[in-house]
């Protein structure tokens, strides 16, 4: 079981559409989601992270295998 980045996240992804709160911080090696809780849908294994501050759900690159 594990967490694997899935695809690139664009400069623009990494805020909520919601509020333009910092959600991800992206690195070449690494993708790191600050401050959020994270829903899986397991059949799928798609992420969605909540915002901190207006509480929307946001998707993240993230695909869980498991």
């Amino acid at each position: 079981m594990g967490i694997f980045p899935t695809m690139e996240i664009s400069q623009d992804r990494g805020r909520c559409p919601t509020c333009r709160a910092t959600l991800l911080v992206r690195s070449p090696e690494e993708v790191v989601i600050r401050n959020a809780i994270l829903k899986v849908d397991g059949p799928t294994g798609r992420v969605t992270a909540k915002c901190p501050r207006c509480k929307a759900w946001v998707e993240v690159p993230l695909k869980y295998v498991g």
